[in-house]
C-alpha cells in the first residue's frame, strides 16, 4: 500500500472531522473521506492504527478498531441526521427598515427553506455603553418578541459594531434567549453619511486586525452562552469585495486588491468565522448614497468564484449582489463547477417577495422554475393576514409593530401583482415572465383585499370595497394609506422605484 496514505491514515483526527460536519463543510468531502478511511482501514498494519483523539487512563492515544469505527457511526450521523446544518441556497438579505419580524413572517411562510436575516442592529442602538444588560434585553424583545414564545427558524442575527467587548455580551445574551442559525458581523454597509457607520460596516475592511478581534468576541460570546459546541450557531461576516474611501478612487479590481481580500478573509477565518457573504462589488465610503452604492460600483462574480475557489472546504461563501429573477438564480445554481455555497438577493425579494414561492421550488429541486399554481402563495398570503390581524389586536402595552409595519408586506405583495398584470413582454424583453395568469392574479387580489378590509375593520379605519376593475388597485392602495398613513405609503413607492 502506498506509503503516504498510511502516513495520513496516521495522523488522521477524528475531532477534526467531526468539527467539519457540525461546521457546515460540504457533504461531498465528508463523504469523500469517509469513502477513503473505508478503504483504507482493512489494508493498515497493526503498527501504523489511526490516531483517535482519545486517550486511556495512561494518557496515550488509543487505537482500538471499535473506537475507530465508534468515531465514524457517529460522523456519519451527524452528516444524515437531524443535528447535520446543511445550509439552504438562498439567503434573503438584511435590508435597513424592511427586514424586521413582519416581513421576515411573509418571506418564511412563501420560502421556509430560505434563510432570513434580521435588519442590522446598531450596538450602539441596543446596547449602548451607558446601558445594562436589561436595556440590551429589552430591544431584543421588541424585535425578536418574548423568547418564551420565539418560533423563528433559518434566523441570522446581524450586528453592526466596532466594539469587541460590548458585542461579545450582546452575542452571549442574544443567545441565550433566542435562536439563530448564524450570528453576523456587518462589514459591509457603505452608508457613512446616512447611517453613520464610520467606525463600523465597511470601514471595517480597512481593519482586518479590529475586524478579527470582532469575530474572536462573536465566539467568546458564543462560547458564553451556550455550553454545547454543536448547539452554537456559525459565525460569518457579510462585506465586499473591496473598499475605496471616494469614487474618485474607483477603479477596476487589481490582484493586490484580490491579495487583500483574501488576507482579510483568512484573518476572521482564524478568529473563528466560517461563514462570508461577498457582495460582488466594491464599497465606496463617501460619495455616493447608500441606492448608488449597489448600482455604480462594477459587479464582478468572478472576483466572488475565486475567493471561494481558495477557501473551498474551509470557509463557505455566499454570492450577494444583482441576482433579480428566478431564472438568473436558477443558472447559477446549475453551475455545478462553481465552488460557491449560496446565494444572496435583497432588492429582489422586496420588489417581488411571491417570488419566493418560486425559490422555494428551486431549492426543493422541483424540476421547473415556473410556478404552476397559486396554492402556495394563496396559504402564505392568508396566513400572513391571520398573523397581522394577531398582532394588530393584541393589548397596546404589549404591540410591538405599527400598522404599517404589519401592511408593508401586503403592500409589497399587491405592487407585484400590479406589475405582473401590467407586464408587456415587448416592452419588457429581458425579465421573466410573470409566474401568475391573469386569473390567479384576480384571486392573490381577492386575497389581499380582504386582508386589507379586515386589518381597516380591527383599526376602525373604514374603506371601499371594490372588485377588479381597472382601479382596483389605486382602490387598495388607497385602503394602504389609511392605514399606513400618506406619507409612508408614498416613502414606500418612492423606495421601490429605486430597487
Amino acid at each position: 500500500m502506498d506509503e503516504n496514505w498510511t502516513d495520513q491514515a496516521k495522523e488522521f483526527s477524528f475531532s477534526q472531522l467531526q468539527g467539519d460536519v457540525m461546521n457546515h463543510r460540504r457533504t461531498m468531502s465528508l463523504l469523500q473521506q469517509l469513502s477513503w478511511i473505508a478503504i483504507t482501514l482493512p489494508h493498515l498494519p497493526p503498527s501504523q492504527n489511526i490516531r483517535s483523539d482519545h486517550d486511556d487512563e495512561g494518557g496515550h492515544h488509543t487505537s482500538c478498531p471499535s473506537i475507530i469505527m465508534q468515531h465514524l457511526l457517529h460522523i456519519l450521523a451527524l452528516s444524515l441526521g437531524p443535528t447535520a446544518k446543511d445550509a439552504p441556497t438562498f439567503h434573503c438579505a438584511p435590508m435597513q427598515c424592511y427586514t424586521n419580524q413582519p416581513l421576515r413572517k411573509l418571506f418564511h411562510l412563501l420560502s421556509p427553506s430560505s434563510i432570513k436575516w434580521t435588519e442590522m442592529e446598531k450596538l450602539d442602538d441596543i446596547f449602548p455603553k451607558t446601558k445594562s444588560v436589561d436595556y440590551l434585553q429589552t430591544n431584543l424583545e421588541k424585535r425578536l418578541g418574548p423568547p418564551q414564545s420565539f418560533d423563528e427558524t433559518n434566523l441570522v442575527l446581524q450586528l453592526g459594531s466596532n466594539d469587541p467587548d460590548r458585542l461579545k455580551v450582546c452575542v452571549e445574551h442574544a443567545v441565550q434567549s433566542y435562536s439563530f442559525r448564524e450570528i453576523n458581523l456587518n462589514c459591509g454597509c457603505p452608508a457613512i453619511e446616512s447611517g453613520g457607520a464610520s467606525t463600523y460596516g465597511a470601514s471595517l475592511m480597512k481593519q482586518p486586525q479590529l475586524t478579527g478581534l470582532l469575530a474572536d468576541s462573536v465566539k467568546r460570546g458564543l462560547e458564553a452562552g451556550i455550553s454545547s459546541e454543536s448547539d452554537r450557531p456559525n459565525i460569518s461576516v457579510k462585506c465586499r469585495i473591496g473598499v475605496f474611501d471616494d469614487a474618485e478612487q474607483m477603479r477596476p479590481l487589481d490582484e493586490g486588491d484580490y491579495d487583500y481580500l483574501k488576507e482579510y478573509i483568512t484573518t476572521i477565518h482564524n478568529a473563528g468565522a466560517n461563514h462570508v457573504v461577498l457582495h460582488a462589488r466594491p464599497a465606496i465610503l463617501s460619495g455616493l448614497s447608500p441606492v448608488k452604492n449597489r448600482i455604480i460600483p462594477t459587479l464582478d462574480y468572478n472576483f466572488v468564484r475565486s475567493i471561494a475557489a481558495d477557501f473551498e472546504g474551509k470557509v463557505d461563501i455566499t454570492l450577494n449582489g444583482g441576482i433579480t429573477s428566478l431564472t438568473q438564480l436558477n443558472s447559477l445554481r446549475s453551475d455545478t463547477s462553481s465552488p460557491i455555497s449560496n446565494y444572496m438577493a435583497g432588492r429582489w425579494s422586496l420588489r417581488r417577495p411571491l417570488d419566493l414561492a418560486g425559490v422555494e421550488e428551486l431549492l426543493n429541486d422541483e424540476s421547473s422554475a415556473s410556478l404552476k399554481e397559486t396554492d402556495t402563495i394563496t396559504t402564505a398570503l392568508e396566513n400572513y393576514i391571520d398573523y397581522a390581524l394577531t398582532m394588530a389586536t393584541l393589548p397596546s402595552h404589549k404591540q410591538r409593530f405599527t400598522t404599517a409595519d404589519l401592511c408593508l408586506p401586503l403592500y409589497l405583495a399587491v405592487e407585484q401583482l400590479k406589475d405582473d398584470w401590467d407586464y408587456d413582454e415587448e416592452d419588457n424583453p429581458s425579465e421573466d415572465p410573470p409566474l401568475l395568469s391573469y386569473d390567479e392574479i384576480e384571486s392573490l387580489y381577492d386575497v389581499v383585499r380582504d386582508g386589507i378590509t379586515s386589518l381597516q375593520e380591527c383599526c376602525n379605519k373604514g374603506g371601499k370595497k371594490s372588485k377588479n376593475s381597472s382601479n382596483a388597485y389605486k382602490l387598495i392602495s388607497t385602503s394602504i394609506k389609511s392605514l399606513a398613513g400618506t406619507k409612508v405609503v408614498n416613502k414606500w413607492k418612492r423606495n421601490r422605484a429605486e430597487l
